[in-house]
Order: structure tokens, then C-alpha cells, then sequence
């Protein structure tokens, strides 16, 4: 073999040059990226292509391939012999590995071409198993201008994988390398069944196949088409070829083999993004929207549509918004109230405040405009309400959440020289989608969150981000969400206990979102503009709670996190928010059942912020008969009694004969009073449900009145500050909430009614 050590080495190029071929978790080309020379070549091996088509290609091209030591004595001299005689080439004797060398070192169709030719068969023989010969011509075969190899093949003609060829395709595809111009099936059907049939023949001669069998085959007519290359998830795609070549190019690095496997499941991404094509069409014209889904336990990445319509350039379709910084709107709050249970601050049905505060220009207000007055934290959550949030956040550091929530993978962009505060929780600060569905990912992974897994061959990496026991409480609250009667009955997960959900809209309805799970998966969606110009009532629960719901209706699966021994029921009591079996009937006014971590109620907020905090708590004495006295003028008789308080802020929500000032016993005749009694804040121009006839010119002035005549007032309608303190515009018609503020923190509030 000395002669074969003065050719030159083998050129291999070729057999690296492939397409990067993007796949999902089964294998299935998602995304393809042609090679510099424009060639589409998926790599395959002999393993995984039919072997119907084993059968043919040997049958036809090369009988003895595993016999031979690269070129066949007898066929090369029966194509001489032939030549000879007929004065013309009628039968080629090249070998596989003969057209393997041609491939890769083309020559010219000479004699000294084919002597060429077939001492690089040698060298390839010498260097190389048969496996290795056979799997390098499966890939470089020529099917016709840039398809090379019988992958690419298969899927271009029948829209499938070589392993799937039934006999008649792998018969059509064996014969294609011969004169692939001349036999391509979608435009020359006869032609290629004649080749294909001139093959099923020697198949029949040779007994590869039995004889009834190849007599039916040969009847049946050519099915092929001229598929395009596959094109899903896209987005995805070209993010990881890109990551890749980034990591080549830093590293110099030399890969033979590009593609890339996902985890995404094929069938379910393409049928998403089919849906979510159909659902942007009711949408604004320039209206976007993305929608992922990941394994809580796994990372795995099973969907992912960056955007709306990849191939829409008026939706900016090429734009990832999965990868976007944009405001996430109410979508933290969850972590908060886990962080505050995990605080020892608040419990599951804490006594919250939804009542207006002004401190300064600090004048916070709810999404949809109103308040509630009390509520507890699990139904503050789930209505998204901003007032509780922000009471809580008072009582806790906002530092603290957003450094526990960046350790934790979800990186937050603050505005030029801001700090982590308040705006945390009402979207003044930017994240990504995918940071959010991993944050997600720890209320049902025992508080770890999973770092988003997107191609196979990478680490399950997790961070910490709440105790597993908060994770289930708050998660457990979620799944409580007053599902859309309609949409989930059509979907069939109505009341469904599987799925949970959290809705986000930021400022100026520049994005709507909901980011929740289903089953053992969590899916984050959102609608907007890529260009965060904003979308006329574009809110999570308009425009992105029927992406979720679809969504969650294709990943529908049973899946209920276990709960941690550390969490446990209790009945808790309102006004103190303390477990009833701490607290005495008289102080139990309202009864509620609590998740409670590790057995503790905390007692409840007293108000908005720390400072301006009073006790919630009247300690007195009780006389015989019945009248309250203090330690100073208290009988022998006198029994001691501890009164729970509601927050002074909640005093206009609460029935009057709850309130604290009639559940005070009077004072005794033989106590001196040291403070005046304070008349409660009251509104004196409205009474409560009145009703108003809106005139002709559409204009309503209602007085504004309220029983202090020289205290500063602020006034609220709907939830908004009124600029007036003398009267109130009322223009529409409808339910409306009036709500007066005095600077102690008093409110009063009156409902009415306007009509034409």
C-alpha cells in the first residue's frame, strides 16, 4: 500500500460542511440552516434510515459492498468489456466507495479519472471501516441541486425521516443519485417510476424482495411532493445555531457535528403556533404575542413561540419576545406574599388593607379602580389588588425580595439610577419571560427554581428562591382563580385544580400577561407590541388568559406538588388574625380557614406602613354592670377584657355592629373621660346606595360634604383623587364608590347608583 501513502490525504470537508439541523425531543428537524455552499445535508446514519432502502441501494449500486476492498474486479470489467463493445459507457462498476472518492475528490469521466478515482477508493478502504464508507455516502449522495444525502431526501420528497421509507420510496430514492435532474418525482412521475420499477425488477431477480410483493409495488403511482424546509420554533432555532457559532468563534473550536436537539415536543409546538397565528388576527395589526412552556422539575423547554407570525414583518416576527425586557406588570406579587409568610409578617388569610393612602405624591391605586376595604391576602392575590401588596411590601424590604429574586435567576432591570423599591410590585421594573417562567417554576418544584433547559446535553441547574412551604401555599392559592366559565368548559378545565395562574398588565396596556401551570408544566404568555407602543385594553386577563387556557388545555396533565408537613390548617379569626383556638368568642368575629406555616398566625397589619402603626388591642376593665373603666378607676369587682381592633383605615367596610367604637362598652360613671370621644368620619351629601338621573347634557354635579368642616380632605371617586374637594363631575352612567381620607388615616365611602 505504499502508493496509496503518496496520494494526498483524503479531503474530509465535505463530510463536516453539513447543515445545522435544529430538532425536537424525538429527532424531528425543526429548523435547518443551509451550509456556506448553499447545500441542504441532514447528518444520518445507516442505523437510522430503512432498510427497505439498504436493501435497494445495495441491490442497485453495489451488491458486494462488504466483499470487495473498494472496487469490484468484475463489475469494473464488465463495464470495460461493455464499453468495448457497444463503443459506449453503458454500466458504470463504480462501487459505493468508488462514488464516495468521486464525491469527495471529483474528477474528470476519463481513464485516468477512473484509475484516479479508484486508487482513492483504496486509500478510503484503507482508512475506514464499511460503516463509515456506507454512512459518509448516506449523507453526501447527490438528490438533485442542494439536496445532498438521504435525509434530506426523504424529508424534501416525502415529508419524513429515512427510517420511515416504505419499500416503493426507498426504491424511487436509491435510483435519484443516478440522474436526479431527470428522475425528480414532483415533476417527472413516469420517468421515475420507470427507474424506480427498472430497480424493483432486480430486487425480483436477485429474491430481495417476494415476487407478489414487487408486482403490486410496481403498479402503485409516484407519491412525492417538493416539501419545503421545515421551519418551527423558529426563534429557538436561530437563537441556539447563534449561541453555538458565538462558542465556536470564542473558542476556535472545530465541530463535526452542529445539530442541536431540543426538548421541544413537536407535534404540540406546531399546533400552538397554528392556533396562535388564528388568535393575533382579532388583535391590532402591529399586536404581537409568545408563549413557553417548561417542565417545573426538568427545565425542558417543550414550547416555544417567540413571537406571533415568524414570517410577519408587520408583527416584528423576527423579534424574540421571549427574551425581551418588559414590564411585568402584578406578575411578582406572588413572591412577595411568599416571602412575607416565610417572614413570619402575614398568613394566607391575613386581614389586609384596600383602602386608599396619600403620602406625598405617593398615591397608589388599584388596576381596575375602587377599593375593597378588607381582604384577606389570598383574595388580594388572586384579584391582583395593589393597595395589600403594598402594605405588605411596607412591612418587609424591598431589597430583600428583589435580591432573592435575582439569586435566584430573574435578572430585573431598574430604571437609570433607581434602586430595588416599590415599583417592584407594580411593574416599574424589566424582566424577560423566560426569567419568569423559571421563577414560576419554584412554586411547584419546593421553592427551587429550574434554570430553562432548551437543547439536550445541558445540566438540570436550580436556584433557591422560596421554602417549600410558601411555594405551597401560594401555588395552592393560584389554583383557586375563578377560571372564564366559557373558554375553560370549551376546553374542558372548567374548575380544573390542575392548572394556576397569576395576571400581569403594565402601564399604558404595553403588555398583558399570565404566567401559571398546568399539570407538572408552567407556561408564560404575553401579548403587546414589540415595539412597546401601547395596545388599546390590552390586559392579562382580556389578551393573554385565553393563550394560557389553550395552552393549558394542550399540556393538560395531572399534577399536585406535595404538600410540606410543615404547613398545616387552622381556623383563624378577624379582626386579629390570630388562630382561633388563641383568640375568645367575643374577638372572633369573623371565622377563617388558613394554610399556616409551621403552625404560626402572625396578628394582623395595623396599617399601611410600620410607622404609622397603632395597637390594634383596647385592654379595660368590665364593671358588673357592664360598663368599661380603666386601671385607675377600676372596681374590686371589675373583671379585665382585651377588645381586638379592626384597622381604623377598614372602619367604613365593616357592619356598624362590628365596628370598634360600638363594641366599646361605655365608660363608667366613676371614671373621668381624658379624651373627647372623635365623631367618625362621615360623608353627609351622598347617602349610601342613592340613586341619580344623568340629564340631557350628560352632566351630573353631586356636593361634596362630609361631617368635618375644617379638617384637610381628600376625596376619591372610583378610586381616583379628585382635584375638586366641593363637588364631583359625573358624567356616565353606572355603579360608582365615593371615598373620603382625612390626614389620620379615617375613611368613610358611599355607593351609588347613575341613571338615565
Amino acid at each position: 500500500m505504499l502508493i496509496l501513502d503518496k496520494i494526498a490525504p483524503l479531503d474530509l470537508s465535505k463530510l463536516n460542511d453539513n447543515v445545522t439541523v435544529v430538532s425536537d425531543d424525538s429527532g424531528r428537524p425543526l429548523r435547518a440552516f443551509a451550509n456556506a455552499d448553499g447545500i441542504w445535508r441532514y447528518r444520518v446514519s445507516a442505523k437510522d434510515v430503512s432498510p427497505y432502502y439498504l436493501d435497494a441501494l445495495f441491490n442497485y449500486e453495489d451488491r458486494h459492498f462488504y466483499s470487495h476492498p473498494g472496487v469490484n474486479p468484475l463489475s469494473m470489467l464488465r463495464a470495460v468489456g461493455q464499453a468495448a463493445y457497444y463503443g459506449k459507457a453503458i454500466s458504470g462498476g463504480s462501487t459505493i466507495t468508488m462514488q464516495v472518492a468521486r464525491l469527495l475528490h471529483p474528477n474528470r469521466r476519463t481513464v485516468t479519472g477512473k484509475i484516479y478515482q479508484m486508487l482513492r477508493a483504496f486509500q478510503l478502504e484503507w482508512h475506514f471501516s464499511k460503516s463509515d464508507i456506507l454512512d459518509m455516502y448516506l449523507n453526501i449522495a447527490p438528490f438533485g441541486g442542494p439536496i445532498e444525502g438521504i435525509q434530506t431526501a426523504s424529508y424534501v420528497y416525502f415529508d419524513k425521516p429515512a427510517s420511515e421509507l416504505n419499500k416503493n420510496e426507498a426504491a424511487l430514492l436509491a435510483v435519484l443519485p443516478q440522474s436526479p435532474s431527470r428522475y425528480r418525482p414532483d415533476r417527472y412521475p413516469e420517468r421515475a417510476k420507470q427507474a424506480r420499477n427498472k430497480l424493483l425488477n432486480r430486487l425480483e431477480t436477485f429474491k430481495v424482495w417476494p415476487s407478489q410483493n414487487i408486482e403490486t409495488l410496481k403498479l402503485d403511482p409516484i407519491y412525492a411532493d417538493y416539501f419545503p424546509h421545515p421551519n418551527v420554533a423558529p426563534l429557538l432555532s436561530r437563537r441556539l445555531v447563534k449561541a453555538q457559532q458565538a462558542s465556536l468563534n470564542q473558542h476556535r473550536d472545530v465541530l463535526k457535528n452542529r445539530d442541536i436537539q431540543t426538548f421541544i415536543d413537536g407535534d404540540r409546538q406546531e399546533q400552538l403556533e397554528s392556533r396562535l397565528k388564528n388568535y393575533v388576527n382579532k388583535l391590532p395589526s402591529k399586536a404581537s404575542a409568545a408563549i413557553m412552556v417548561m417542565h417545573a422539575q426538568t427545565g425542558e423547554v417543550k414550547a416555544y413561540l417567540g413571537s406571533a407570525d415568524f414570517n410577519s414583518a408587520q408583527r416584528a416576527g423576527h423579534v424574540d419576545m421571549i427574551k425581551a425586557i418588559r414590564s411585568p406588570g402584578s406578575t411578582l406579587k406572588p413572591f412577595v406574599y411568599g416571602d412575607a409568610i416565610e417572614q413570619g409578617i402575614i398568613h394566607e388569610q391575613s386581614l389586609l388593607h384596600d383602602a386608599p393612602v396619600i403620602k406625598g405624591s405617593y398615591r397608589p391605586t388599584n388596576f381596575s379602580g375602587g377599593y375593597s376595604g378588607p381582604v384577606s391576602m389570598s383574595d388580594a392575590l388572586l384579584r391582583s389588588l395593589n393597595l395589600p401588596v403594598l402594605q405588605v411590601l411596607n412591612h418587609g424590604s424591598a431589597d430583600a425580595i428583589a435580591a432573592r429574586l435575582n439569586n435566584a435567576g430573574l435578572s430585573m432591570h431598574w430604571p437609570k439610577h433607581a434602586t430595588p423599591n416599590k415599583a417592584l410590585v407594580l411593574g416599574g421594573v424589566g424582566t424577560k419571560l423566560e426569567d419568569l417562567v423559571s421563577a414560576y417554576s419554584a412554586l411547584i418544584n419546593n421553592g427551587q427554581a429550574i434554570t430553562p433547559r432548551y437543547q439536550k446535553n445541558t445540566p438540570i441547574t436550580s436556584h433557591f428562591l422560596l421554602e417549600p412551604a410558601s411555594a405551597w401555599i401560594i401555588q395552592n392559592i393560584l389554583r383557586q382563580q375563578k377560571q372564564p366559565g366559557r373558554i375553560s368548559e370549551q376546553l374542558s378545565l372548567h374548575n380544573n385544580k390542575n392548572i394556576g395562574w397569576k395576571t400581569g398588565t403594565s402601564y399604558g396596556y404595553r403588555d398583558a400577561w399570565v404566567i401559571g401551570f398546568s399539570g407538572p408544566y408552567i407556561i408564560g404568555t404575553w401579548v403587546g407590541r414589540p415595539d412597546a407602543a401601547p395596545l388599546e385594553n390590552n390586559t392579562g386577563s382580556n389578551n393573554a388568559l385565553p393563550l394560557f387556557m389553550q395552552t393549558a388545555a394542550l399540556f393538560n396533565q395531572s399534577f399536585l406538588p406535595e404538600k410540606p408537613s410543615s404547613v398545616t390548617k387552622h381556623q383563624i379569626c378577624w379582626p386579629n388574625g390570630l388562630k382561633a383556638s388563641q383568640t375568645t368568642q367575643d374577638n372572633c368575629l369573623i371565622n377563617k380557614s388558613a394554610w399556616l406555616y409551621q403552625a404560626i398566625a402572625p396578628p394582623t397589619l395595623a396599617a399601611m406602613s410600620p410607622e404609622l402603626s397603632n395597637s390594634l388591642v383596647a385592654k379595660y376593665f368590665v364593671e358588673p354592670n357592664g360598663k368599661r373603666s380603666n386601671a385607675l378607676c377600676a372596681s374590686a369587682n371589675a373583671t379585665p377584657f382585651t377588645l381586638a381592633l379592626w384597622p381604623p383605615a377598614l372602619t367604613s367596610w365593616i357592619e356598624p355592629k362590628w365596628r370598634n367604637n360600638y363594641r366599646l362598652p361605655n365608660l363608667s360613671k366613676q371614671c373621668n373621660e381624658l379624651t373627647t370621644n372623635i365623631t367618625p368620619l362621615r360623608i353627609i351629601s351622598i347617602k349610601p346606595n342613592s340613586s341619580f338621573i344623568l340629564r340631557e347634557n350628560n352632566k351630573l354635579r353631586l356636593p361634596l360634604m362630609s361631617n368635618r368642616t375644617n379638617s384637610p380632605l381628600n376625596w376619591f371617586i372610583n378610586g381616583k383623587l379628585l382635584s375638586s374637594i366641593n363637588e364631583v363631575l359625573i358624567d356616565k352612567t353606572g355603579q360608582y364608590q365615593l371615598l373620603v381620607l382625612d390626614q389620620q388615616g379615617h375613611i368613610d365611602q358611599v355607593e351609588f347608583n347613575v341613571e338615565k
